[in-house]
């Protein structure tokens, strides 16, 4: 004995409302994670203001522990390693703009530029090269949030097309793709 398909009252089966629950909530989570370049180059730009005044913010170091970490390394040396460190940060983040993979790196790129801040401070050359560690961390944060906004907006735009195309009843293609999209 066949039986009659159940009316739902007009409701979208439940399949339909889960995975467009998952589309939507998917959409909300890239929403907020685009924010991350922002939030990066905030702190890029907070440590940078404390290192503008010689962090003036932060107490001096005691002798007693200038002493236990030593002489520290030459400006030249600092210099350089500034010069490498951003060169391949710019090189990498453009690396992984043309290949659309990689993550966001911003966070960790402000850590390295506030070790540079920090080490000009100790070796007393933070004056005289403040604007070369500031423009060089701005370059490299700038393009790492630009790669994220725009890897972002893409995921976003597709994630919504997937939304409009479900909720108008057209098929629609789901591909195995990484969750977190970035």
């Amino acid at each position: 004995m066949d039986r009659a398909p159940a009316d739902t009252g007009g409701k979208e089966p439940s399949g339909r409302q889960d995975l467009q629950a998952r589309i939507e909530a998917r959409i909300r989570r890239l929403e907020l994670t685009a924010g991350n370049g922002l939030w990066g180059t905030v702190l890029f730009l907070l440590v940078s203001y404390a290192a503008f005044d010689g962090f003036s913010v932060l107490p001096d170091l005691p002798d007693a522990i200038r002493q236990k970490l030593g002489t520290p390394p030459p400006i030249d040396l600092i210099s350089l390693a500034l010069v490498v460190y951003a060169f391949s940060g710019i090189i990498l983040t453009l690396a992984r703009m043309t290949t659309d993979a990689g993550s966001y790196r911003g966070f960790s790129h402000a850590a390295f530029f506030t070790g540079f801040y920090a080490f000009y401070h100790l070796s007393g050359g933070l004056p005289d090269n403040y604007w070369a560690v500031f423009f060089a961390g701005l370059s490299v944060m700038g393009l790492e949030s630009y790669h994220l906004w725009t890897r972002h907006g893409a995921a976003i735009r597709k994630q919504q097309e997937l939304l409009a195309n479900l909720k108008a009843g057209r098929p629609i293609v789901l591909e195995d793709e990484d969750e977190d999209a970035a």
